[in-house]
């Protein structure tokens, strides 16, 4: 558990790290990150992550890692979902009016949906081949790591103005 945890605050220092220069908005530190350099960043690290502490049998390694691939690309796309958002956002919160800070909620809230059930889904193709522990033992690690991602990608943006 020390190591899982060593291992989530070293991607949490690096993301940080990565995430302050350049930052995620033009308007709050002129400049936009590289979106995609980052998500490589973030894969890799996760897998190492997932290698380093889902202490895999060589058998069960076999069957996990495709599931994990498949769970991967489908993170993905919902983490561009989610930046896409944060971007808008970001570039926006000066000038929100009730409208569509209401939509911009509604949309954070569709993707943390989203994100529920990516989870479910893959919890139960993880059953299928590996232990039900090993796969609760994914969800908790993957909850930790995309924890640390949402704190990495969110931290330095503004709370919503009082117009």
């Amino acid at each position: 558990m020390k190591k899982l945890i060593g291992t989530i605050l070293a991607l949490f220092v690096c993301l940080n790290l990565f995430a302050q220069n350049p930052s995620l908005t033009s308007k709050v530190q002129g400049q936009n990150m590289d979106f995609e350099t980052i998500k490589t960043l973030i894969k890799a690290e996760k897998r190492g992550v997932l290698k380093e502490n889902m202490n895999l049998s060589e058998a069960e390694a076999d069957k996990f890692w495709p599931v994990y691939d498949k769970y991967e690309y489908e993170q993905s796309q919902l983490l561009n979902e989610q930046y896409a958002l944060l971007k808008e956002y970001a570039e926006s919160f000066e000038t929100l009016d009730e409208k569509r800070t209401e939509e911009l909620m509604n949309t954070s809230f569709k993707l943390n949906k989203k994100e529920i059930a990516l989870n479910q889904k893959y919890f139960k193709a993880m059953k299928k081949v590996v232990s039900t522990q090993t796969a609760a033992r994914f969800v908790q690690i993957m909850g930790q790591l995309n924890t640390v991602i949402d704190l990495s990608m969110t931290q330095e943006l503004p709370l919503v103005n009082n117009l």
